[in-house]
């Protein structure tokens, strides 16, 4: 059995159709019911502030996916207190509840979505605090440790600061050659599909995969 938190959301819900498709059998947490549900997917709706009583079965790997929304410009680092306060709960503390509970009924194997440059001495706080995470997951001590570091997601929703980090994307993309190539835009199938179908998930160690490991 595998886990997958943040099936509800643009690239998790994408990963969830992928795991379907694979025939793979997953537990998907969310806080509201999940459309369109893999027929070998089961939801646990929960609360996301007291995963501390959250029950879990033994399981193989967990997929973290979670994320709070954001805007174009707090990805690159403007976010005010209450933001960031917002942001850390979804996106570290959450996130580091589950993979302690996934590791205590036998998790395996996880794999995470982080982010191009995720750094925890990172000034930008978006990519600090993913970088923290990372170091967070890497000491509980999964026999395969997963991170997937996407750049811009594209067309994510038609939302202005969306497309416009589209249009940025497109036209910064082959300027990026080089330590920099990482930070090339990337669609979501590619890595609802890499993450879904790299045996290399669980191999063991931690492995790191950017731009030029999606499929």
């Amino acid at each position: 059995m595998n886990l997958l938190a943040g099936s509800t959301g643009f690239l998790g819900n994408l990963i969830l159709k992928e795991l379907g498709l694979n025939k793979s059998p997953i537990i998907a947490l969310g806080r509201r019911a999940i459309p369109n549900l893999p027929d070998s997917a089961q939801e646990l709706i929960i609360d996301f502030d007291n995963i501390s009583a959250l029950k879990l079965p033994k399981l193989e790997t967990v997929y973290l996916s979670l994320g709070y929304p954001l805007y174009y410009q707090n990805v690159l680092g403007v976010m005010n207190p209450t933001l960031k306060e917002s942001f850390f709960k979804v996106d570290f503390t959450y996130q580091l509840q589950i993979a302690e509970k996934a590791k205590e009924v036998g998790a395996k194997n996880i794999v995470l979505i982080s982010a191009a440059g995720a750094n925890p001495n990172s000034w930008n706080y978006y990519l600090k605090t993913k970088g923290k995470l990372e170091t967070e997951i890497i000491k509980l001590g999964f026999e395969s440790t997963n991170f997937f570091q996407p750049g811009h997601l594209m067309g994510n929703k038609p939302r202005l600061d969306i497309v416009i980090a589209d249009v940025v994307s497109l036209i910064a993309d082959p300027f990026l050659y080089g330590p920099l190539k990482k930070f090339r835009s990337i669609s979501a199938k590619k890595i609802s599909n890499s993450v879904v179908q790299k045996p290399e998930c669980k191999k063991a160690g931690i492995n790191y995969y950017e731009f030029k490991d999606f499929i």
